[in-house]
């Protein structure tokens, strides 16, 4: 199961080709820092509307940005904004009609912080741009996990001489109900064609093969703040692993369960190898998570094989109340999920 939280409020935003517009608008190009094409193709016939366009976009640059950002730190900076400042526009599932209103434009996302997907993407597109950033709009297809399809929009950018796939849109809490507002998905970030093949199907836009700018990239940046294009990703998993045993605590299961996804999302197997037990064999298991309870550790992570559901005593509701024991203890569960690729166990110990 693929561990994507894709809805289809985000599936039926069509994306249309903006007409560009006269630049004689009064326009102060100089003030909002953008060449005239991009002017004519994101700003409107309302003068008062590019106005709030041009008065949004130097808020930003002036609040969200720092002299000394890289180019893929700006672009983290750019997802953030929007998804902390835009909602999603499900008022716009039920019209079929009118597909030229604010939501379907930059000036929604930017200024009524309304917007469906061709919205977000017009709204990053005209930010990455005005940071010196090259990118495009992209539209196509997008596939839900009930193998429904609709029109959808999303972005390319380009780091360091290489194309990446970027979906706002399904970034956006709203859209991916397992985080708060204002936290990133981290699953459309910086993604392959490949990555995005299962859900994305583009029909215009750039081969996106790299890989440098990926996942764990942007997973230890949101954790850490520092950009190390070699991460430490069981440093990062560790840190999820902590956060879940503070919320197992506190009995806090809802905002449990939110970080366990986002620990599934960043791939569950450890790069050592030292989760993952390729056998079936109820001794190995029950040797692992013994060995893990004696050095105080209460949220255990077991990567087994692929397709092995149900195969392991660990399964079965009674196991842990029967073969686990350990003094003081006041409660314990087992949640059982999946990071896509291999079937992953993950143990939620308590202990009084």
């Amino acid at each position: 199961m693929q561990m994507l939280k894709i809805f289809t409020t985000a599936l039926l935003c069509i994306s249309l080709t903006l007409s560009a517009v006269s630049s004689s608008f009064g326009v102060n190009i100089a003030t909002i820092g953008l060449d005239p094409a991009l002017i004519a193709t994101y700003l409107a016939e309302d003068e008062s509307q590019n106005t709030e366009i041009i008065n949004v976009v130097n808020y930003f640059m002036s609040t969200q940005l720092r002299p000394d950002m890289t180019d893929f730190e700006k672009e983290i900076a750019i997802i953030r904004y929007l998804v902390n400042t835009v909602s999603y526009d499900v008022d716009e599932l039920s019209n079929d009609t009118n597909f030229i209103n604010d939501s379907y434009k930059a000036y929604g996302a930017l200024v009524n912080h309304k917007a469906v997907c061709s919205g977000y993407a017009k709204a990053f597109d005209l930010l990455a741009k005005k940071c010196g950033l090259s990118s495009i709009v992209v539209t196509g297809t997008a596939v839900n996990s009930n193998n429904q399809s609709g029109p959808h929009a999303w972005n390319q950018i380009y780091l360091d001489g290489e194309w990446y796939n970027v979906d706002v849109t399904f970034e956006d809490p709203i859209t991916n109900q397992v985080l708060h507002e204002g936290e990133l998905f981290n699953n459309y970030i910086n993604c392959t064609d490949n990555q995005f093949l299962d859900n994305h199907i583009r029909d215009n836009g750039h081969t996106c093969t790299a890989t440098k700018y990926g996942k764990n990239v942007v997973a230890y940046y949101l954790q850490t703040g520092t950009v190390n294009l070699e991460p430490n990703v069981d440093a990062i998993r560790k840190i999820y692993e902590q956060q879940m045993e503070a919320l197992n605590n506190i009995n806090n299961d809802t905002e449990l369960l939110k970080m366990v996804d986002k620990f599934l999302l960043l791939g569950a197997k450890y790069d050592s190898n030292i989760n993952f037990i390729p056998s079936n064999s109820d001794k190995t298991i029950n040797e692992y998570i013994l060995g893990n309870l004696a050095a105080g550790i209460n949220v255990i992570s077991i990567v087994t094989g692929p397709n092995t559901k149900d195969m392991f005593s660990i399964d079965r509701g009674d196991w842990l109340e029967n073969n686990i024991k350990v003094p003081g203890k006041s409660s314990l569960r087992k949640i059982y999920s999946t990071d896509g690729k291999f079937d992953t166990r993950i143990l939620i110990f308590k202990f009084g």
